[in-house]
């Protein structure tokens, strides 16, 4: 189901102006069609998840389910892929791939193809979502028949200018290997939540390894295992 201008707007609880400074400023998807603006729900989830934009929760359970404590755990599939110290390369393309280098990515699809996805996306929009953070990610979620939900974290030798809204350089990135969409939009929508706590981006600035970011995440993590609405309120 598409979602109208007026309706995404409530979404957000924001003037139909503003989404449409959203879609020519910010990337946010849409479609025009006969001169009026509609919404993929899934794709406007991913969105606001990405760039920690408040939205109302009812949006997440319409297209997505709830955030219980049985469903995936940021936490989990960070300690699954782990964090990676002083990525380089001369350019994203080389930075990219060496960051995807070891994720279980099955043969049957190759860690090139996940790369061009990726760097199709950055062409259209940055996934850099400011405090030196960015999400590289394809436009539609990359979908692999893998064990669990992956998500690697890699600290980067050198800041990368990827145009963050803030205009602060990309030090650090997240990557997500997920066997469902489903799996995607949950992992995106609890890091998009754990990023605006305190003690996680202490964490991320000091350049914490494996364990302490897992610890991290998972103490900031637990407020949103059962409310989704605690998404939006997070601070």
């Amino acid at each position: 189901m598409l979602l109208s201008l007026k309706q995404a707007a409530k979404v957000f609880d924001v003037a139909e102006t503003k989404l449409i400074e959203w879609i020519t400023q910010d990337n946010l998807p849409a479609e025009l069609v006969g001169g009026q603006y509609y919404f993929n729900q899934a794709e406007l989830l991913e969105w606001a998840a990405v760039r920690r934009q408040p939205f109302k929760p009812e949006i997440y359970l319409k297209v997505n389910g709830d955030l219980n404590p049985s469903a995936t755990h940021l936490a989990d599939a960070l300690e699954i892929g782990g964090v990676l110290q002083d990525v380089g390369g001369a350019d994203l393309r080389e930075i990219l791939g060496n960051a995807l280098d070891g994720l279980p990515i099955p043969d049957s699809f190759g860690a090139d193809a996940v790369l061009e996805l990726i760097l199709m996306r950055e062409e259209v929009g940055s996934t850099a979502i400011g405090g030196g953070v960015a999400i590289p990610h394809p436009r539609q979620p990359i979908i692999l028949t893998v064990g669990a939900p992956v998500v690697r974290l890699c600290y980067l030798s050198q800041p990368l200018d990827l145009n963050s809204r803030d205009g602060k350089p990309v030090d650090k990135l997240f990557l997500m290997i997920c066997p469902t969409a489903h799996d995607h939009l949950q992992l995106l929508a609890r890091l998009g939540a754990v990023l605006r706590v305190d003690s996680v981006l202490a964490a991320l600035n000091a350049k914490a390894g494996t364990k302490q970011i897992v610890e991290a995440v998972r103490a900031a993590g637990s407020r949103f295992d059962t409310q989704p609405s605690e998404i939006e309120k997070a601070s």
